[in-house]
């Protein structure tokens, strides 16, 4: 399973046509048309119908939209808490005389 596939379907379903949903994920349309197809052949299901000229969610489709917000929703969790994790907290503390607050700290704390 690749997750980029997952992504690209919910984008598909946000944004209501390939075109759309490739401008926001900054590739081809024929890329996302590979994404879904590939998803349709890994889960040997059709995801979407062509009804006119829209192309809609099939009930196989429908039932999978669900699962697919969840598994990006904790994809975005993961992300975030690496974040965090990442960048440097908490608290600091610093005592120094008044001359040397005055002169050299205001150098130090800008890279704070």
């Amino acid at each position: 399973m690749d997750l980029r596939r997952f992504i690209t379907l919910k984008t598909v379903v946000e944004e209501g046509s390939f075109l759309r949903a490739s401008q926001k994920l900054c590739c081809t349309q024929s890329t996302v048309t590979f994404h879904i197809q590939q998803l349709e052949r890994e889960f040997s299901l059709q995801l979407f119908e062509k009804i006119g000229r829209r192309m809609c969610l099939t009930t196989e489709g429908k039932k999978l939209m669900p699962h697919i917000h969840e598994l990006t929703r904790v994809m975005e969790s993961i992300r975030e808490a690496a974040r965090q994790d990442a960048e440097p907290g908490g608290e600091l503390r610093v005592a120094t005389g008044e001359t040397l607050l005055a002169y050299k700290m205001p150098q130090v704390f800008t890279t704070f």
